[in-house]
């Protein structure tokens, strides 16, 4: 790929990504409207969190077939696409299947170009790889920060901050048209997604983890603080100055990935963002507790690439496998969170994920010593 069009592709997935930011951080702060809108209860109004996830996971599924590099070449538009299909039926409906369904549409958006950006920034920079993917994913933050704030100055309508959300992807569709994410090589090559599921599958399951944790922490976030006596408007300013917190450590991270393995930025991550979401036990403390722990998760997904983009130059298509796992954990792990919810009241959310947390960080741990020599922790 001549270097004119590798700038316009990083380019093009800098905007996508924060576009997919400011339409994943949309949901979690919209829940109570959409509890209203559809007269739904707070374990029901969750399902559109895993709608989300369902469709990213069919987005990323279909990539991990064998397919032909002339279809791969519409990757990044066929993302944009999607988006556009999601966000206007969400913001177009009374009906809350027709919700889930438009969800799914986007979620599958954001699986095309989460796999397609990642997997082009972890094989098309070198040794750079590691501070281009945090520097990527930092994009999504910023693009998170304005979501919530979005909603409240649309006076709390999701369904006009889900249109204006259409209206950004239909700037984006042109750049990405011509843009082309299958990184240096459009050969299929390498080890076939069950053996690479093999070796890899307990770093797997760690993404899945880590994807689940961070869906679910913002997703609830909003739930849970008004639970506490947070107002709705309030929620979404904290759930806002989350996604600064995760976007001022990514873009940290992008400056400490020169000296800190990703291994040990992932279990940091996790450590961190487990005993932050316990505190938020504390009625006083957490506003604040929520805001450290979107710090703290910002770390993994980056790093889980950046982790694995030895064998991901070698066999591409792991770049699918790491991103459906996530998926995996971005649908169960918040269905799970609003089942603990409906039995133990908003709090228990987060001292599931606290849990969930902490048994990844340990995970990931034992990774490092048993992987370490191999993938460049």
């Amino acid at each position: 790929m001549s270097a004119p069009w590798k700038a316009l592709t990083l380019g093009t997935g800098f905007f996508a990504f924060s576009l997919i930011g400011i339409a994943q951080a949309l949901f979690g702060p919209s829940l109570p409207a959409f509890e209203r809108a559809f007269e739904l209860g707070p374990g029901a109004a969750g399902l559109i969190l895993s709608a989300h996830w369902v469709g990213a996971f069919v987005g990323v599924s279909g990539l991990a077939f064998r397919l032909p590099a002339y279809v791969l070449r519409w990757r990044p538009a066929a993302g944009i696409g999607s988006i556009l299909i999601g966000t206007v039926a969400i913001s177009s409906t009374t009906s809350w299947e027709i919700a889930l369904l438009g969800a799914a549409f986007n979620g599958c958006g954001y699986g095309l170009l989460t796999v397609g950006f990642n997997g082009f920034a972890a094989a098309s920079f070198g040794e750079r790889s590691p501070v281009v993917l945090n520097l990527l994913n930092a994009v999504f933050g910023v693009g998170a920060i304005g979501a919530p704030l979005l909603l409240v100055w649309l006076g709390g309508r999701p369904d006009a901050a889900f249109f204006a959300i259409f209206l950004v992807a239909l700037v984006i569709l042109p750049f990405a048209l011509m843009s082309d994410d299958r990184g240096p090589e459009v050969s299929d090559r390498g080890e076939d997604l069950s053996t690479l599921f093999r070796r890899y599958r307990w770093i797997l399951f760690l993404m899945a983890l880590g994807v689940g944790i961070e869906i679910s922490a913002v997703g609830w976030g909003a739930t849970v603080l008004v639970a506490q006596g947070v107002s709705e408007a309030e929620a979404a300013v904290y759930t806002s100055l989350f996604y600064v917190a995760f976007t001022v450590m990514r873009l940290a991270a992008v400056g400490i990935s020169l000296f800190v393995r990703p291994g040990w930025l992932v279990t940091a991550g996790l450590l961190v963002g487990g005993a932050s979401l316990f505190l938020t036990l504390n009625v006083a403390a957490a506003p604040y507790a929520f805001i450290l722990s979107g710090a703290a998760i910002s770390l993994i997904f980056p790093n889980m690439f950046a982790w694995l983009a030895r064998p991901m130059v070698a066999s591409p298509r792991l770049s699918s496998l790491l991103v459906g796992m996530g998926m995996c954990g971005g649908i169960a792990i918040p269905a799970i969170a609003g089942i603990a919810i409906s039995f133990g009241g908003e709090q228990s959310a987060f001292l599931f994920l606290g849990g969930v947390a902490f048994f990844g960080a340990g995970l990931a741990a034992l990774m490092i010593r048993v992987h370490g020599p191999e993938i460049a922790e």
